[in-house]
């Protein structure tokens, strides 16, 4: 199961990843948090559900923990750490932590062109943020400069239309080539595939 933080990755994981994973004989329940995300909701939430599924893994935004006041020296690292902690001990050993950084917006990065043509903009000032940053997961070091503040600032962004079908025309390919903290996850789901044939699959 993959639990999301809101309706966008919800439409991007349902519509892009389940039928990836669902290839490789790995079958997948998503659950929307509804941007409500925070440790003390994950906790009660996850909890409920780990006992249903042989896997739960989580896609937010490390900025969607923002809102819940996160000191400023949390890092992903210690985000992901504090979501493991959060489950109970017996079962532990099913939830695989990932927190997308620092927006799911900076996937979009990915492919200026395409980027560019889905949002109906130029994409100069993708470039230059591009050449800026080398790695697009590190766009940005600040919730005021967030990839989607940089890309509200350009055009018209409607986040659960634009990001959904940007991401699908890129293809996971392009994405896992300039994201490499979101193929390193991607690439742990599908070696479930290899360990048991009901990896993050519901329990019948």
């Amino acid at each position: 199961m993959i639990s999301v933080e809101g309706h966008s990755e919800y439409k991007f994981i349902k519509e892009v990843i389940v039928p990836h994973l669902a290839d490789l004989g790995i079958f997948v329940f998503v659950q929307n948090m509804k941007g409500k995300i925070g440790l003390d909701r994950i906790e009660t939430k996850l909890n409920d559900l780990i006992y249903k599924y042989d896997h739960i893994t989580t896609f937010y935004d490390f900025y969607g923990f923002k809102k819940k006041g996160l000191g400023g020296n949390e890092t992903k690292e210690s985000l992901e750490d504090k979501i493991k902690n959060k489950i109970k001990e017996t079962q532990r050993d099913k939830i695989i932590p990932y927190i997308q950084m620092y927006e799911f917006e900076a996937l979009l990065f990915s492919d200026s062109e395409k980027m560019a043509d889905g949002l109906n903009t130029y994409k100069n000032w993708i470039d230059s943020i591009l050449n800026e940053f080398g790695n697009i997961e590190t766009i940005n070091n600040s919730k005021e400069t967030a990839p989607s503040k940089r890309i509200g600032e350009h055009c018209t962004y409607i986040k659960t239309t634009h990001a959904p079908n940007i991401l699908k025309k890129i293809g996971l390919t392009e994405i896992r080539k300039k994201c490499q903290g979101f193929d390193a996850w991607l690439t742990q789901l599908e070696s479930l595939g290899t360990i048991s044939s009901n990896a993050i699959k519901k329990r019948p």
